[in-house]
């Protein structure tokens, strides 16, 4: 991995004056190379996910387009990230904030919601599709609007236009994506940035990713697994519009995801996800699969503290290999 020192200069090219919100820190994340897979850290945007990118984009098109006004509820279905990252920006905004979403996901992202101010209702177990057909009536309603993260062409533009052009600028000189790795929550990020990428390389490969527990778009299986944020029991309809621009699905299991997640914060200090251990492990599937994909991207999409009770809670006497002082 290359060691990388920002100076003053490059400092205050972004921050060179007093921000007018915490929505100024959302992108300019970096990128970095591991184990030969560039690596996009997006757990590092504010509300702790790559969420927070699309969830201003959309607030910001709606404002724009007259579909907020102000005291009206932002209603979204999620599995938590995008809940969080939208229950942020109705803070800063002044919106009031709803976020529907089943049972069974992680603690965190639900007490982050409710941190920033939003109500949570949950509806159905693990799997969005109640909690999308609830927000959705919602959204019809006098004072509630849904942004639709799984259907809206405002999360793929986003991708499109700010991600994608941010990765490929970072890149070294010379450099051009040959693959992107990404696992499929709404498949906004794999499309849009697929769809950057291919202007600059119009035969980069796509490849989308899902858990072995259930491979939704590889053969329709439904079932439970812990990479949360992708797999949400469904076919995204952004997906379903633009399928044929992806190469190929690849699948990692959750205990692989999980291994790889604590494996990364320990000899690297990435305190990641499980999806961002599952993304690296395809996105080295695919250069040991195809030696001729020379620049592999994949990005890290959400933060390890997320998921503290379920894997980092342990008491500290129990620890394999813990010190006692005296």
């Amino acid at each position: 991995m290359r060691t990388t020192r920002m100076g003053p200069a490059e400092m205050a090219a972004r921050f060179g004056t007093v921000s007018d919100s915490i929505l100024d820190a959302v992108g300019g994340t970096p990128l970095l190379e591991i184990e030969g897979v560039y690596a996009k850290i997006e757990f590092l945007n504010p509300s702790g996910s790559i969420k927070a990118r699309i969830a201003k984009y959309m607030i910001e098109r709606a404002e724009q387009e007259g579909l907020l006004k102000p005291g009206d509820t932002i209603v979204e279905a999620t599995s938590g990230n995008t809940g969080n990252a939208l229950s942020m920006v109705a803070a800063v905004k002044g919106y009031r904030m709803l976020v529907v979403m089943p049972e069974g996901l992680s603690s965190e992202r639900v007490a982050i919601s409710r941190a920033y101010g939003a109500d949570v209702l949950f509806c159905g177990n693990f799997h969005v599709n109640e909690a999308l057909v609830r927000a959705q009536r919602l959204g019809q309603q006098p004072g509630y609007f849904c942004p639709g993260q799984f259907e809206s062409e405002w999360n793929v533009e986003e991708n499109r236009l700010l991600l994608g052009p941010e990765i490929l600028a970072q890149l070294p000189p010379g450099r051009v994506p040959d693959a992107l790795v990404l696992g499929v929550g709404t498949g906004g990020t794999l499309i849009g940035v697929g769809q950057a990428f291919r202007e600059v390389n119009p035969n980069v490969r796509l490849f989308a990713m899902e858990p072995s527990e259930s491979c939704t778009i590889l053969c329709g299986e439904i079932a439970a697994h812990t990479i949360e944020g992708i797999s949400d029991g469904f076919v995204p309809g952004i997906f379903q519009r633009h399928a044929t621009l992806v190469n190929d699905v690849l699948s990692v299991s959750s205990a692989d995801a999980v291994r790889e997640m604590k494996r990364l914060a320990r000899s690297y200090g990435l305190f990641c996800g499980p999806s961002s251990g599952a993304h690296l492990l395809a996105a080295k599937r695919v250069r040991e699969n195809f030696p001729e994909l020379k620049t592999v991207v994949t990005a890290f999409c959400d933060e390890g503290e997320k998921y503290l009770h379920e894997y980092f809670m342990q008491p500290a006497a129990v620890d394999v290999g813990a010190t006692h002082f005296r």
